[in-house]
């Protein structure tokens, strides 16, 4: 059975809503355009912080004092399918929600540690965007997905996770798929229509076109990165 939403199963447990993410056909990470970036930002959790106010699936996270890579990190356990760590709907004050385009975002990263999980084929790391055009509703707005590493057999330790975005792209870029809030394809307009108002977005463990059994979930985040676009002489 095709799985086509996993925020949809997300209940709204903290101060802004969520919801879940979409996934459709896998794209090979060897597919990648190579985007020259530079440093934007990294939040590695020390000192208590916790830009974008990161959840796992329904849950908040436990800022763990060490263990990280390397330090303090993120922690949380959920029973899902498809756990997904994500930025709430319209966080404020955080660099990994807003503007992309005049940002100049070139990618997205996080360091994932999955403690333990459900071990099955087909399952892979897919970065979602969304906006509702500042509607509240999904149903008029623009998804994107992007789907990353296979991680059919469980990683073991801290790996690091990293999704082209090219921001300043005039045209979807190789390996993105656009889909308007009423289940249709997307154009170029509507990729940059996200791009100048990313409102939420979650790193899901789950593949597109499959349905996951649910299962107990000990996850940890760290180093969450967003780098900018270089700009090209």
């Amino acid at each position: 059975m095709q799985s086509h939403s996993i925020f949809e199963h997300i209940a709204i447990a903290c101060a802004a809503p969520t919801r879940t993410l979409r996934f459709w056909p896998f794209i090979p990470l060897l597919f990648l355009v190579a985007i020259p970036a530079r440093a934007g930002f990294v939040e590695t959790f020390d000192n208590g912080s916790n830009n974008g106010d990161w959840h796992l699936t329904v849950n908040p996270a436990t800022l763990e004092p060490d263990g990280g890579n390397p330090g303090p990190y993120l922690r949380a356990t959920a029973d899902a399918g498809v756990p997904t760590w994500f930025v709430p709907l319209d966080t404020r004050n955080t660099h990994f929600l807003g503007n992309f385009a005049m940002r100049r975002v070139g990618t997205l990263a996080v360091d994932i540690n999955i403690f333990s999980g459900v071990e099955v084929p087909d399952r892979a790391i897919t970065l979602d965007l969304n906006t509702t055009l500042g509607t509240g509703d999904f149903g008029k707005g623009v998804d994107a997905y992007y789907i990353g590493a296979d991680i059919s057999k469980l990683p073991v330790g801290w790996r690091t996770y990293e999704f082209p975005i090219n921001a300043s792209s005039p045209t979807i870029p190789p390996g993105w798929v656009v889909t308007k809030g009423d289940g249709r394809p997307g154009t170029d307009a509507d990729w940059q229509t996200l791009m100048e108002d990313v409102e939420t977005l979650g790193v899901e463990l789950g593949e597109p076109g499959f349905f996951y059994p649910f299962g107990i979930w000990d996850l940890g985040l760290d180093n969450a990165r967003v780098t900018k676009l270089l700009r090209q002489r």
